[in-house]
């Protein structure tokens, strides 16, 4: 938890409620009647402590990614993971983040003891990373960190490139977390990709897509058995709770539901993307869940004061002022913001 420090996330509905909540990339559709019903059954089970090796999850993730449950590590998120990875690493030279990026990577890098260096893609680029970053002396970092679709900008990282950094040696973090909000999950081809690259590990969860991010839970695949023992060292046993287990098991079957979700979301994200842009704002065509914005007006204040939390993104390596992330939610709730935005604007 924090004490003093300032959330440099979004999704706090705590501390002033909005009327809708942009701010938070979750899948709009909400949670899936299994999962829903997993975690209220799993409440009789909390009278014991969470199985510490996750061994029914990890066999129903191994499943559906169609990896051995032996490449799979569990933790109270993604961002769990990304602490105990960082704190695996060995020696003492600094990693690579493609920026922008999710600020956990450099925190959990920081923490951890490692200097850190940024790859920092271009808004005239559409923030699409390009084969300038194979120039880069890889020996240099002891890790890469990539993530497709990136946040927040919802661009993705066509396969050939993670190929030719996994190619280099070079340990690399590919963060997929957002790839299922995506029309294109099997973009990447998982099981190929881990078990022919042992250098490379993939980050995921299902948080956001079943609509479940205060469960707490994500998983990491790597065929490197030494990284995972390693990073299972530094965390603690009972770290996935009998809850998010739970959950997590009935997610992993809920393939279809979450197709169907997708579909409803990617159809309202080209309307707010089109949408926003008639307003006069500059818009990134992500693929994810949410979009990239930038405005010459200040908006994010305005919004705020109006009940409408997006994410500023003027603290992301790369970004400025002016620039926001806006989840992609129900019609409704999309047509509300657009009309704050204009009245904002107008």
């Amino acid at each position: 938890m924090y004490l003093t420090q300032t959330n440099p996330h979004g999704g706090d509905v705590y501390g002033k409620t909005p009327l809708v909540d942009f701010s938070a990339s979750i899948n709009p559709m909400g949670m899936p009647e299994p999962v829903r019903r997993a975690l209220i059954d799993s409440a009789d089970g909390c009278a014991v402590y969470p199985d510490p090796y996750c061994r029914v999850l990890r066999a129903a993730i191994g499943k559906a990614e169609g990896v051995s449950a032996e490449h799979i590590l569990c933790g109270a998120g993604a961002s769990e993971l990304l602490y105990q990875y960082a704190a695996a690493l060995p020696g003492t030279k600094p990693a690579l983040i493609v920026a922008p990026a999710f600020s956990e990577y450099s925190a959990a890098l920081y923490a951890a003891g490692h200097g850190v260096e940024y790859h920092t893609l271009k808004p005239e680029d559409g923030f699409h990373l390009t084969g300038d970053i194979l120039s880069r002396d890889f020996s240099e970092y002891s890790a890469v960190f990539v993530c497709s679709p990136a946040n927040p900008t919802g661009i993705t990282v066509e396969p050939g490139m993670i190929e030719s950094i996994a190619r280099t040696g070079v340990s690399l973090i590919l963060d997929l977390c957002f790839l299922d909000l995506t029309e294109r999950p099997e973009l990447y081809d998982i099981p190929s990709l881990s078990t022919r690259f042992p250098n490379v590990s993939i980050l995921r969860s299902p948080t956001k897509s079943f609509a479940i991010p205060g469960v707490r839970l994500g998983y990491l695949i790597s065929s490197d058995k030494s990284l995972l023992a390693h990073m299972s060292e530094r965390g603690q046993c009972w770290n996935v709770s009998v809850p998010a287990q739970a959950a997590g098991v009935a997610a992993m079957g809920c393939g279809a539901w979450l197709r169907g979700s997708v579909k409803r979301i990617a159809a309202e994200r080209e309307r707010l993307c089109q949408e926003l842009s008639v307003l006069g704002l500059t818009v990134y065509p992500g693929e994810a869940n949410f979009l990239l914005a930038y405005s010459e007006r200040e908006l994010v204040g305005h919004l705020s004061e109006m009940g409408y939390t997006v994410r500023d993104c003027s603290n992301f390596v790369g970004l400025t002022g002016g620039y926001f992330r806006v989840a992609v939610r129900t019609a409704a709730e999309n047509d509300r913001l657009l009309a704050a935005i204009k009245e904002a604007l107008f």
